[in-house]
């Protein structure tokens, strides 16, 4: 006892309140202390943060800076409340690819009855590097290929564009789970469609292609989608510091159209070519994207998950004139045509891939209506 004598509880921790008391024991000090489960955090990946405050039954406010950090429940969803926190934290870098490293501050504010008491700290986010070998465009001719039921434009047994980069992920020396943070990264491609061009005209009938530009491009079907949204085609996982992945495209547009219009309602008087199919106009303009994605990130994050690491435009075409007088073999001119392909440039570019879900294999429309008299 202290024979009426007021003592107060220590201060502890930044902004600690004192409070008063006039029997023994006096109230136990209150503190908090953040307790981070690693020292360094892997960039889109939750770094899991638990505030220990004394005495116990308190109530925790967080508070954070710095980057692109934010603070999340184990969910995702972000919050500022409970004992534990996540630190998730993601920008790359759309002039290089790389992944800058950032830093972060976290602080804890314990509130308790017996007074409150704070802590911070900071918090390091790793940088990641990529190395891109290999990142040239190959490119072959799209050609028409006649057959006794109409014309098929393709490409000539080489893809109208190929490009195989290798790409090696280099995580900093600070990270502390290298397997683990290698394997939330895959390498893959986006492309966009950005212009499109394609009709068939008859004698009394233009057949349209139309899609809604620009839009994204992908190799799947209705039955059959790609393998991974929003990516073009296959993407790699990464497996651990330095590994290699090869993240190759290729694409070849195509279209047809019979010889005789399809249109039911299409006149038909003598003679038979008035039927006739006269002139093909095909042309589509791209730009392609080799990116890395941060699988984490992207769950809540997709527009901002992914680290440009090259791009490059490019464009096809192929416009007919159709002579169906001619035997088969010999109606359609000229017979092939060379794309424009543009230069591989490093990170983003000017260009801003549709990460949205429709695609032209599937969401296009075709329409086919009468047209005055060619």
């Amino acid at each position: 006892m202290t024979d009426g004598k007021e003592t107060t509880s220590p201060a502890s921790g930044s902004g600690t309140t004192p409070v008063s008391c006039t029997t023994e024991p006096c109230p136990v000090p209150v503190t908090v202390v953040i307790n981070l489960l690693q020292a360094v955090a892997c960039p889109g990946h939750p770094l899991s943060m638990t505030a220990v405050g004394t005495p116990g039954g308190g109530t925790y406010k967080w508070t954070i800076s710095g980057g692109t950090a934010q603070l999340v429940d184990a969910g995702g969803t972000p919050t500022t409340t409970g004992p534990t926190v996540y630190l998730r934290a993601f920008k790359a870098d759309d002039a290089t690819g790389n992944i800058p490293a950032q830093a972060a501050t976290v602080g804890v504010t314990y509130t308790h009855p017996n007074g409150t008491a704070t802590d911070s700290k900071n918090v390091p986010i790793h940088k990641i590097e990529f190395v891109v070998t290999n990142a040239t465009v190959t490119s072959g001719l799209t050609q028409r290929r006649e057959l006794p039921g109409g014309v098929r434009i393709s490409h000539a047994g080489t893809a109208t564009v190929s490009i195989t980069p290798r790409v090696e992920i280099q995580l900093d020396a600070s990270c502390p789970r290298k397997a683990a943070c290698a394997a939330n990264h895959r390498v893959g491609w986006l492309q966009v469609v950005l212009t499109n061009d394609r009709r068939s005209r008859f004698t009394h009938t233009l057949v349209e292609v139309t899609v809604v530009l620009p839009i994204r491009d992908e190799i799947g079907t209705s039955t059959t989608p790609a393998p991974q949204f929003p990516f073009y085609a296959n993407v790699a996982t990464f497996t651990g510091d330095r590994d290699k992945q090869t993240a190759h495209h290729e694409d070849s547009p195509g279209m047809g159209a019979a010889w005789v219009d399809p249109r039911p309602a299409a006149p038909n008087p003598p003679p038979a070519i008035n039927r006739q199919l006269r002139s093909i106009s095909f042309s589509n303009g791209f730009t392609a994207w080799t990116v890395v994605q941060n699988i984490e990130w992207s769950v809540h994050h997709l527009n901002d998950s992914f680290a440009y690491l090259r791009h490059f435009d490019w464009s096809m075409q192929l416009n007919l004139t159709v002579d169906t007088t001619q035997p088969v073999g010999s109606r359609c001119t000229p017979a092939n045509n060379a794309p424009t392909v543009g230069a591989v440039g490093i990170g983003k570019g000017g260009g801003t891939p549709v990460l949205t879900t429709p695609f032209p294999n599937v969401n296009h429309t075709v329409n086919t209506n009468p047209a005055p008299v060619i």
